[in-house]
């Protein structure tokens, strides 16, 4: 049983950044027997991580041909940035204007950790997969320090398929550095327990993302 569950994790992991990095096309089908000679491992593990995967918009299945990558959308990048504005713009405020001191300084540097390793890949031109974690894990920072059980679950519903767009989204030149700097702007807003600039870092930060997806 544990070993089954082992398998089906590492399974699960394999295909997310291989989904994200885009090694598996969106045009290709790909079927578990594949999968599970690529891992050598049985097919189980394989199609447990492919419902999951499935249920979480990453994959489509074509009924008796195998299951297939869904593109990130236009429909897509609207909403996962309308949703980002409320969860995380809310997520500022409440850090700069109502969190608990001992809390806000606890954050503060856990982010300012999250920007010193980061600072590592701006110019790194092959270094996107590891620029992006860091980039998302900035923004969960902010989420889970409000402590809202609801807040954070959304979030984290759609952490992967904001994964993969922002890995995309980073191929754009100087993009690293970009995102480097409206984070640090956004940390500063927080630090001076300035909502207003804090919030108008995060939106600047919100309209160059959108404007890097092509969103209008």
């Amino acid at each position: 049983m544990l070993k089954k569950i082992s398998y089906k994790e590492q399974v699960y992991q394999y295909l997310k950044t291989a989904i994200i990095k885009g090694d598996l096309g969106t045009r290709e089908i790909y079927s578990e027997q594949q999968i599970a000679d690529q891992l050598n491992v049985s097919r189980t593990p394989v199609r447990e991580a492919v419902m999951q995967l499935t249920n979480e918009g990453l994959l489509e299945v074509r009924a008796n041909r195998g299951w297939t990558v869904r593109p990130v959308s236009t429909d897509d990048l609207r909403e996962i940035v309308g949703a980002r504005i409320a969860i995380e713009g809310y997520s500022i405020r409440w850090l700069a204007a109502e969190a608990p001191e001992s809390l806000r300084q606890k954050t503060l540097m856990q982010l300012g950790m999250v920007q010193e390793k980061s600072r590592t890949y701006i110019a790194g031109d092959h270094t996107h997969y590891e620029f992006m974690k860091l980039d998302t894990e900035f923004h969960t920072l902010l989420v889970a320090a409000t402590g809202n059980s609801y807040l954070i679950r959304i979030h984290e519903q759609m952490r992967t398929k904001l994964e993969q767009a922002v890995f995309t989204s980073l191929h754009h030149a100087r993009r690293h550095a970009q995102a480097w700097e409206e984070h640090a702007a956004i940390l500063a807003g927080v630090g001076r327990r300035d909502e207003a600039d804090g919030m108008r870092a995060f939106m600047l930060h919100m309209k160059a993302t959108s404007r890097v997806f092509g969103l209008p």
